[in-house]
């Protein structure tokens, strides 16, 4: 499953760049909330695979978690400040690159919104919830909004790495997954019917639109269940004999509605985050000992985090874009997570496995 979710991340720095040779893949939204569905599978699979017995422990699996999304963060966020402080240097002061809206609208700030952002920024904590809320820059306060373009200056400029809310919304998730995917399936059908019922109230309510469309997490928890959902799925046709070539043919469908998304002109969110949803435990049973498809799926995480940071910076530096932006973003993209992947996410991943073996050895 590697390849796909790699897919899905380009897809995403397309959206923030330009297609590939006309290619634009599925888009961001549609790529977020088809990540959520295999969050949801993954978190279902290893919680009842891996944290079981001696390794059933909450705070095991929360700070695996975080070790896996924290790091590669910082190091992203770090580079940003540090960029600002060189274009700073650069520009003689007239410019402090992504920090910039910081010192224009810091008289404009009490001490909480201040410090509230700059936690947010830290932690992850809170960035989805950026997106319902504005500056009153009379008070200094922050005010609940339900449309973020209709304030100014607008609250997500506050963070430095703006893609990062859906890890705010993948941690929540990951707070109570434990509580979830334990559970018998009709509770988890239940939850995902109250989901999907609230999404429609608010669509008729005139809340369909941005942040409302796929940030507000009740809304998307419907994805993380229907990857539940799949897991369950996984578990019913594990013991059958599926031959590859049925398996090869899900996972080619599947990648060629991926491919040819941007070229049909109508609406597919629906369809292919059902096809999503259905194929995973079929792709998972065909992937899951590709080791070289698993190594192509942990740079996802990394471009993810980090293209914002290369579109600035390629348009700072002023690089030739020979091919067009979103290529030249996406393979400057590519090449910088794998240094994350080899120089943080490696490192990371072998505290996180002694930890893992320290506890199993104290018990």
């Amino acid at each position: 499953m590697g390849t796909l979710r790699l897919i899905l991340a380009i897809s995403v720095v397309l959206t923030h760049t330009s297609y590939i040779f006309g290619f634009g893949l599925v888009g961001g939204q549609v790529a977020v909330q088809a990540f959520y569905i295999i969050s949801g599978f993954y978190m279902a699979l290893v919680l009842n695979e891996k944290y079981i017995g001696i390794n059933s422990s909450y705070k095991l699996f929360i700070s695996n978690r975080l070790l896996r999304l924290f790091p590669i963060y910082w190091v992203v966020l770090l580079i940003t400040l540090l960029s600002s402080i060189v274009a700073y240097i650069i520009s003689s002061g007239d410019s402090f690159g992504k920090i910039q809206v910081y010192f224009e609208f810091f008289d404009s700030m009490s001490v909480g919104t201040l410090l509230f952002l700059v936690f947010s920024n830290i932690t992850l904590l809170f960035q989805d919830v950026v997106m319902f809320l504005g500056l009153d820059t009379i008070s200094g306060n922050l005010f609940f909004t339900s449309n973020f373009k209709d304030t100014s200056p607008e609250l997500h400029q506050f963070i430095l790495i703006p893609q990062a809310w859906t890890i705010s919304v993948e941690i929540i998730f990951y707070l109570i997954a434990p509580f979830l995917v334990r559970k018998k399936l009709r509770l988890i059908l239940i939850l995902i019917l109250i989901s999907i019922l609230l999404r429609y109230l608010l669509t008729i309510n005139g809340f369909s639109h941005d942040p409302w469309s796929y940030r507000f997490f009740p809304t998307e928890l419907v994805f993380f269940l229907l990857g539940i959902v799949a897991y369950h799925i996984y578990i019913k046709i594990k013991p059958l004999k599926i031959k590859n070539y049925y398996l090869y043919m899900i996972y080619a469908f599947v990648l060629l509605f991926t491919f040819s998304y941007s070229f049909i002109q109508t609406n597919l969110i629906i369809p292919y985050l059902i096809t999503i949803f259905l194929s995973i435990p079929f792709i998972f049973i065909l992937s899951k000992k590709w080791k070289k498809d698993r190594y192509i799926g942990d740079l996802s995480y990394p471009i993810y985090i980090s293209h914002m940071f290369i579109i600035y910076a390629v348009m700072y530096l002023k690089i030739p874009l020979v091919g067009g932006q979103g290529l030249v973003v996406t393979f400057i993209t590519i090449i910088f997570s794998i240094f994350l992947n080899e120089f943080v996410a490696k490192k990371i991943e072998k505290i996180r496995q002694l930890r893992v073996k320290t506890v199993t050895n104290k018990i």
